[in-house]
């Protein structure tokens, strides 16, 4: 009965989507997105869909071109120009004099600012922004030049060059048309950020900067980007349109990251996997991404699919991995933990659960950014006698009823549990695996399929044996201390498998700091190294995008940075 109800449905969608494509005059660029985006507001939005559409809306100083990952300028006019001054470093910017707002107001350094301070004021929901830019002290206008401007940090780090131009530059006189925040300087706002809270003037403001309408409204999601929201059917579709007279086209020559080619996309919500893929199959959407491997395979077979859409596999930094508690007195031992990472046989779970299409790794980066892979680290291979002996090394001992050790206090028994996100098929293919394997040995391990914020209370409260999770990295940045330092391994830090010693603390606190990229390089792979002795993580794999894109598109632009691939480049063809 619930089979049938769905087929219904499924068509239901299906008819409502050809009425939509049918209605316009001209037809657009359709994409999936597997949920509806909730919230375009710049500062609150909710996920990563929304982030999507948001940067077709709105723009940063800097950004980053999807295919060749280099860091490239855009309301800037170039990249900074960084000073380091003692215990401070200056990344002094110019916005590009041609850059206007919706309204064709130019964008200027006080947009800046403001949306700097925006960062910072409180009664709004700016807690995750707060936390990454704390690094950053002040905001200079330049007294002569309306455009320039040189933002104060605390330090130096190498990536602080991509972070001091990546948040979202509002529109100041849209935002806080009674220029609240004008007369708050940056250090005043952070310095007194809880009292502020209590005063009318930021309470008036939370509340127009909080108001639906800036996250929803057509008349007010509008920046400095290429397109603007035109509609939004909730739960089925949203619609941008290009603007006409962009300030970027003049400027496409100069740049590929001012191009925009697309007149109309429209971003179909298809929750469902298999609806979505009907839809594909129907033509009524030209791009999916994150395509299930059922029926991507099925999609590789299909001669008839394939006269239509082009396939795909890219890579992405979303990196599996099996963590194990290194607090747990079972766990505590490494060469304990070395012997469990033998019962993970990595080219079995690749073919078995990925199709294939994964990427294998010694360590946490990518094979692929090969100047700082330790390609001569031999991965660990799949032994079940390497793990007895390992067992037997880290002082186990094992009888008819399975391991057991006497720590001087206590006799423990070697029984684990393994943790992962409920309804995640994936991690419970991989976590059946290594269920499997151990109880080869004779370890026995209980499965826990829960929820993920259940996961994340007993991370934080080491209440776990092992854990199966992604960690979501990119290229830019390989300052690993707020997850592998022993100083973030405290009751809320990020070091959730108590990894490190003095020797890790001071590699990391060094790659933190290198700019130089052949040192960054020596340093990167003597990590992964240590890393792969300590054996807190075991990493599985990278994950692969599949996706599929309509013959109707040219100029496809693939990348192992998200979405997958660069949706302003594409070009319909006639």
């Amino acid at each position: 009965m619930k089979k049938l109800l769905s087929l219904g449905l499924l068509w239901l969608l299906l008819y409502q989507l050809a009425c939509t494509s049918s209605s316009n005059k001209e037809t657009p660029l359709r994409i999936r997105l597997p949920h509806d985006p909730e919230s375009l507001h710049p500062l609150s939005y909710g996920n990563a869909h929304a982030l999507q559409l948001i940067n077709l809306i709105y723009q940063s100083l800097l950004t980053v071109e999807i295919g060749s990952k280099e860091i490239q300028p855009l309301l800037a006019k170039g990249l900074p120009v960084v000073k380091i001054e003692d215990s401070l470093s200056y990344f002094t910017y110019q916005i590009r004099p041609e850059a206007r707002w919706d309204d064709g107001r130019q964008v200027t350094a006080l947009d800046v600012a403001f949306s700097l301070k925006l960062l910072y004021s409180p009664l709004l929901d700016n807690e995750r922004w707060r936390a990454q830019y704390h690094f950053i002290k002040d905001l200079q206008l330049s007294k002569e030049d309306p455009l320039a401007f040189a933002i104060v940090c605390s330090g130096y780090t190498p990536e602080m060059k991509l972070l001091t131009g990546d948040f979202f530059v509002l529109p100041a006189h849209k935002f806080d048309a009674k220029g609240r925040l004008a007369d708050f300087s940056l250090p005043l706002l952070k310095s007194k950020y809880d009292s502020l809270a209590s005063s009318p003037e930021f309470k008036a403001l939370a509340q127009e900067i909080s108001h639906p309408r800036m996250a929803r409204d057509t008349a007010w999601v509008r920046g400095s980007g290429p397109y603007k929201l035109v509609s939004w059917n909730n739960g089925q579709y949203l619609t941008l349109a290009k603007k006409k007279e962009w300030w970027g086209d003049a400027l496409q020559a100069t740049s590929p990251s001012y191009k925009a080619n697309p007149q109309t996309i429209q971003f179909q919500i298809l929750e469902d996997n298999a609806a979505a893929a009907l839809a594909l199959k129907a033509k009524q959407i030209d791009v999916m991404d994150n395509i299930p491997l059922p029926s991507f395979q099925e999609m590789e077979k299909d001669a008839d699919f394939k006269k239509h859409f082009s396939l795909f596999t890219a890579p992405t930094f979303d990196l599996v991995f099996l963590g194990m508690n290194g607090d747990s007195q079972k766990l505590h031992d490494k060469t304990t933990r070395q012997a469990l990472s033998r019962l993970v046989n990595i080219p079995v779970i690749i073919k078995n659960v990925q199709g294939g299409f994964a990427n294998p790794t010694v360590g946490m980066v990518h094979p692929e950014e090969k100047h700082y892979y330790n390609a001569s680290l031999a991965p660990i291979t799949f032994n079940l006698t390497q793990a007895q002996e390992l067992l037997k090394k880290a002082g186990w001992q094992k009888n008819e009823d399975g391991w057991f050790k006497d720590n001087g206090k206590e006799k423990l028994k070697l029984k684990l549990s393994l943790m992962y996100r409920g309804g995640n098929s994936e991690f419970e293919s991989i976590a059946l695996l290594f269920q499997q394997n151990a109880k080869a040995i004779g370890i026995p391990v209980s499965l826990q399929g829960i929820e993920s914020s259940q996961i994340t209370q007993r991370l934080q409260e080491r209440a776990y044996d092992l854990y199966i999770r992604t960690f979501v990295g990119n290229p830019f940045s390989y300052n690993l201390m707020p997850i592998l330092h022993t100083s973030s391994s405290g009751a809320d830090g990020g070091n959730v498998t108590s990894f490190g010693n003095a020797t890790t603390d001071q590699l990391l606190e060094k790659i933190a700091k290198e700019d130089a990229r052949e040192s960054k390089a020596i340093l990167l792979k003597q990590l992964q190294e240590e890393m792969q002795k300590e054996s807190n993580m075991v990493f599985l794999y990278f994950q692969q995008n599949k996706i599929a894109v309509s013959t109707r598109v040219d100029s496809v632009i693939i990348s192992s940075l998200k979405p997958g691939y660069d949706l302003p480049k594409f070009v319909l063809k006639k």
